[in-house]
């Protein structure tokens, strides 16, 4: 295998791992069977950087559904899953980054304001362009995932527990 062929094929399953879908460990443990293990795939003794590369993707995947499902103007979108759902994936992907002994970044510097946003904007929207009750799991499930985010309970909308689920 020629340099310029393992560096297309780590590109394609990079794009594989970094469009997976809404577990992308899955596909990251997948991709790199493929590449290693698989008797179908080539057999690759994999680099620490292309490594390292692949897990980035897997990351950038799970930030990517983290934001999609606190972002009001998703809400009504096929691909909208919920608040609730960031929460499963906020722990999925500190699983992921804790498993990989990948020294955590400041993404929740980039969660945290996307949150706020996310409840600011639907307190206003709901009951008119959303439902009343928009967000789709418990007053406590909030809490947890705003405390996951560095969000203090004094920073949140006054009286969102009411757009809770109940």
């Amino acid at each position: 295998m020629t340099e310029e062929e393992r560096r297309i094929l780590l590109t394609d399953e990079w794009l594989i791992v970094r469009h997976s879908g809404e577990i992308p460990e899955i596909t990251f443990h997948s991709s790199v069977y493929f590449l290693t293990e698989d008797g179908d795939g080539p057999g690759l003794v994999l680099a620490e950087d292309e490594l390292v590369g692949l897990k980035d993707a897997a990351i950038l995947r799970y930030q990517e559904i983290i934001l999609r499902d606190i972002s009001l103007e998703n809400f009504h979108k096929t691909i909208y899953r919920g608040v609730r759902r960031s929460l499963y994936n906020w722990h999925r992907y500190k699983a992921f980054v804790e498993r990989q002994s990948i020294q955590s970044d400041d993404f929740y510097k980039t969660a945290a304001p996307a949150l706020l946003l996310f409840l600011e904007q639907g307190v206003v929207a709901a009951g008119k362009d959303v439902p009343v009750n928009f967000i789709n799991c418990s007053y406590q499930e909030l809490l947890e995932l705003a405390e996951e985010f560095g969000v203090t309970v004094d920073q949140l909308p006054a009286d969102v527990a009411q757009f809770c689920l109940q």
